[in-house]
């Protein structure tokens, strides 16, 4: 498969256009040379005609070519397109090919019918639209009666289409998918997404519906997707080869998952401590601190097992150095030591890199030399650009150093940040960002108003391919971007520089599962938020805060990959040990349970890439029929045995309002009006005077009015200052609290002295004074601001003393308890206390801070290994097997090697436990494989869960104690269910 990939992508750079001028013989496949559609020539009767190809049909009808083709028993493509198709080169995304399909044409007077064993495809003869069936003649879905919208266009001085499709959907049809998004709705039914890469959000072009089907788009430009009375629709700006869409039908969503990786390539296996915690943060300055900070995990007994070192370990960014894949010799003199000393702790070394490549480096030179670099300045350094992944040769090139810098240093695992990709800012805004990449210009394949959105794709394909050529030891790349086909890379995506707040937490949740649904099944996120200091000023020394790092903590458990990461503060777990105990013991519990579960994780981490399994689940994937799931936005099933339910929203230690932003009735410019009056200069000590402006309010996040034009142009912005004067007039008498939020240097004068003074950059933070005013009282005022990061705001705000007494006798009634929706179709079980609940029902429970609603599924078999340092200690540890009875069920254990790809070559061996509930007996099958340095007899410590043994996260007494050597056995429990 791998080969296959290569010679996907390994295209050449410029081919001719296919016009398809040639005839073809009606059994052909329909394809060019790049796996493109070719149009055949088609008598017309009564304005519809069709050909019969070898793996479908072709037709023709009110001037648009449609095509249908199978790719396998369940899955077709739909082409329509003016009868010309303007792609120069194969598919990114789809890496199979059709397939000799099994079919029947059936033709009445209205409709042509294409039937395979599993899917019924009605087409229209009027109208050209089609209607999707099982195999049974049961619904999918089917296109509006004006089905597709293909209008010729040119787009960079090539010829494209702009088109639309329409799909009808069902009254109570929930849809899901689509990727990480600012909503957090699930079900994406009467949703408007803009589907363009950003920082804060990962496009995935796949569509899943609850009616077990599953939509993926084949195009790369700007799409949108808009669900409303009309349909669903999907929109591209550039589509060369017209309508390009693969439908995937099945009996389950999983169903589905598995017919779109049969298409767009298998989830290889991660190492397994890539199912341990990593630890990282932005950034550790020096080689010294890493080893330090990776040296305490171990002493403070925390498990640890990926440390990662963020940018600027090549230099500055005001330096060529940028992105190199080279060190500083200064700050990291050794980095091939620094890498022994951390594997010498059992630990994995993740690195960033970017797509953005500095002027002064070996790797710019080589990628010039190739013309293989674009032109705009990547935002950042000034002195870096962007590579072109979209060239073999410059895929070749990267990795080449790569490895030369980093892997060959001792370096485990890439983190590929940027990916979106970004160039001029750090592309929060879709807008921005889509004005940024097209600036790029033209890439070995195109235009990138056609090639907008799959970077990320193409530029950890080229690492993947280059580490299995070069190493047998598994890939585990992160990267800050996706598109479909991610996961054959060995990719996992991650949610961008989110800010820390219980509204950013409860995203994540929904977040996760709209990736992890469209078949890219590895996904994390900055656990306790990227940015930390615009929300809670104090960081870690604020309570408020470490209430939301402790409960955001305990849903990193659940994803599957555990990652902590983020600017501003110090957040390594070990800190609250004395810094907040209460918060430590939760914390540290969420890891216990995290590691406990590693047989469970890997396991099923092992069926994601044999049998296209989800790890990650939203409730319909498991509970399609129960329509209250639909609508459930803050739980999620881990794998097929744990509901979990994250806790999204502060109970105990609660943050005060933000103080309100002075409003102009009480602020006065030096002439009298109302406002202050600001003048802005250029640089960052108030060195050239730029614009003058009157505001009304100083509440600034800038790029914005006034500053979209003072001083200059965008890039202009990183080196401003500001300077506001006027008064500030009391409404009432007592004491006020008075401040400043922003980011970098401000400092606030009152009647001439200085009562706020924080001249120095920094993140978003709040600094207040507080002073006794008389009603009526004026005091001269003066804010002075200066801008040298990437944050840009600034807002004067107080709190009045009416307002500060309201502050101090609200008592808040916090609901400590959570109230958690179990699905129908099965009974549940707390893990805390096994109390036992009934699907359908809604189960309530008090949360302390070390507690989150975690739910087991009758049935299910839940093996659960040591508390352990790093993943792959004692391999021969005894395994804890905890059945809940009422219902059958089963479960399969795996092992491997944990870091080679020797399971490809057939080398690991499987376990598969069955409970028969009636008979109350754990059946222990046969081991199914071996591999070298197999533990061959492990014991197994069986559980029979009930409300007095078989809870939380500690050890259980054994009801049975079985040594285990690979042979067949069943056990029987004695006693009534």
């Amino acid at each position: 498969m791998r080969k296959l990939f290569e010679a996907v992508l390994a295209v050449p750079l410029v081919l001719a256009a296919v016009c398809a001028p040639e005839v073809h013989a009606a059994d052909s496949t329909g394809l060019d040379g790049n796996g493109h559609l070719l149009a055949q020539p088609i008598a017309s009767k009564d304005g519809f005609a069709y050909t019969r190809l070898k793996d479908g049909v072709q037709f023709r009808t009110g001037g648009v070519t449609k095509n249908v083709l199978f790719y396998g028993p369940a899955t077709v493509r739909v082409n329509a397109n003016l009868g010309k198709n303007y792609w120069t080169s194969p598919s990114l995304v789809v890496v199979r090919k059709p397939g000799a399909a099994v079919f029947e044409l059936e033709e009445s007077a209205d409709t042509l019918t294409v039937r395979s064993r599993s899917l019924r495809i009605a087409i229209d003869r009027r109208t050209g639209a089609l209607t999707f069936m099982d195999g049974a003649g049961r619904l999918y879905t089917r296109e509006s009666a004006q089905p597709q919208s293909v209008k010729a266009v040119e787009m960079a001085g090539s010829p494209s289409y702009e088109v639309e499709n329409r799909f009808i959907l069902k009254p109570e049809e929930a849809i899901f998918g689509f990727g990480y998004t600012d909503s957090d709705a699930v079900n994406r039914r009467n949703q408007d997404l803009l589907l363009v890469q950003t920082n804060l959000g990962i496009v995935i072009p796949v569509m899943m519906s609850s009616e077990r089907y599953g939509v993926l788009w084949d195009t790369y430009s700007k799409m949108r997707f808009q669900d409303g009375p009309e349909g669903a629709r999907l929109w591209a700006e550039s589509a060369p080869g017209g309508v390009d869409y693969y439908f995937m039908g099945g009996s389950s969503m999983d169903d589905v998952v598995g017919e779109y990786r049969r298409l767009t390539g298998a989830a290889p296996m991660f190492p397994k401590q890539a199912f341990g915690l990593f630890m990282s943060k932005e950034r550790y300055p020096t080689q010294a601190r890493i080893v330090e900070v990776a040296e305490t995990f171990r002493k403070e007994r925390f498990p640890l097992d990926y440390i990662v070192q963020d940018w600027q370990y090549w230099g500055s960014d005001k330096d060529g150095s940028w992105s190199g894949m080279i060190w500083d010799a200064v700050r990291f003199p050794d980095p091939k030591g620094m890498a022994h000393r951390l594997h010498k702790l059992n630990l994995k070394l993740m690195v960033s890199i970017w797509p953005s490549v500095g002027n002064d480096t070996a790797l710019a030179r080589e990628l010039d030399q190739h013309g293989l670099r674009f032109e705009p300045l990547h935002w950042i350094s000034q002195k870096a650009r962007i590579y072109d992944a979209y060239s073999p040769k410059g895929r070749q090139i990267y990795f080449k150093h790569v490895k030369s810098g980093l892997f060959d240093k001792g370096v485990d695992a890439l983190w590929m940040d940027g990916t979106e990709v970004e160039v001029g800012s750090a592309a929060w805004d879709a807008a921005r960002n889509e004005a940024d990449i097209k600036s790029l210009g033209r890439n070995a394949l195109g235009d990138f108003a056609r090639y907008l959105n799959p970077y990320t794709l193409l530029t950890t394909q080229g690492t993947y391919d280059g580490q299995r050529a070069t190493s047998d030891k598994r890939v585990f790349t992160l990267t800050r971007s996706a598109w479909a086909g991610a996961q054959r890379t060995a990719a996992a995506s991650w949610s961008g520089d989110i800010f820390a707040s219980w509204d950013t937490l409860r995203k994540q949740v929904s977040g996760g599962v709209s990736v992890t649904i469209t078949g890219n099944p590895y996904w994390t996120q900055d656990t306790g938020g990227f940015f930390v200091s615009r929300d809670y000023p104090g960081g870690q020394s604020d309570p408020a805060y470490r209430e939301l790092f402790a409960r955001w903590f305990q849903y990193g458990a659940f994803n599957p990959i555990m990652r902590v990461h983020g600017t501003d503060i110090e957040r390594e777990p070990y800190i609250f040990r004395t810094l907040d105990p209460e918060v430590y013991r939760s914390l540290l519990g969420a890891a216990h349970l995290r590691y406990r579960l590693l047989p469970y994780t890997y396991g099923l981490s092992a069926k994601v890439t044999s049998s296209h399994y989800t790890l990650m689940r939203a409730l319909p994937m498991d509970f399609a029929d129960d329509k209250a799931t639909y609508g459930i936005d803050d739980a999620f099933m881990f794998g097929p045995s744990l509901l979990v339910h994250p806790v999204t929203r502060p109970m105990f230690r609660m943050q005060p309002p933000p103080p309100a932003t002075i409003p102009a009735d009480y602020l006065r410019t030096p002439d009298g009006k109302p406002g202050l009056a600001g003048q802005y200069f250029e640089g960052r000590n108030f060195e050239v005077p730029k614009g003058q402006v009157i505001d009304q309010v100083i509440d600034h996040v800038w790029p914005a009015p006034p500053l979209a034009t003072i001083p200059g142009g965008l890039r202009q912005l990183d080196d401003f200052s500001v300077r506001w004067n006027g008064t500030l007039e009391a409404p009432e008498d007592g004491e006020y609290e008075i401040g400043v939020e922003g980011d970098d240097g401000y400092r606030l004068y009152l009647d001439g002295a200085a009562v706020i003074q924080n001249w120095e950059n920094g993140g978003k933070r709040l600094a207040t004074t507080r002073q006794t005013l008389r009603k009526g009282q004026r005091l001269k005022l003066m804010l002075e601001y200066y801008q040298a990061t990437s944050d840009r705001s600034v807002r004067l705000a107080w709190r009045t003393p009416s307002s500060l007494r309201a502050m101090a006798e609200k008592t808040p009634v916090m609901d400590m308890s959570m109230r958690t929706y179990l699905p129908k179709g099965s009974a549940w079980y707390d893990f805390w206390t096994n109390e036992r609940h009934e699907g359908g029902q809604t189960a309530v429970r008090n949360v302390p801070l070390d507690i989150l609603p975690l739910y087991v599924r009758a049935g299910a078999i839940l093996p659960l290994g040591p508390v352990v340092q790093y993943a792959t200690e004692q391999p021969d540890a005894p395994y804890e097997i905890r059945i809940y009875p009422g219902a059958d069920g089963s479960f399969t254990l795996y092992e491997d090697d944990n870091e080679t790809y020797a399971y490809e070559r057939g080398q690991s061996a499987r376990v598969t436990l069955k409970w028969n509930d009636k008979a109350r007996t754990l059946a222990i099958g046969a081991r199914q494989g071996s591999f070298p340095g197999m533990v061959k007899s492990r014991t197994l410590n069986l559980v029979l869960a009930d409300q007095a043994n078989g809870k939380g996260i500690g050890p259980s007494p054994a009801a049975k104690i079985v040594r285990y050597d690979g042979k067949a056995m069943a056990v029987t429990f004695g006693g009534n269910p």
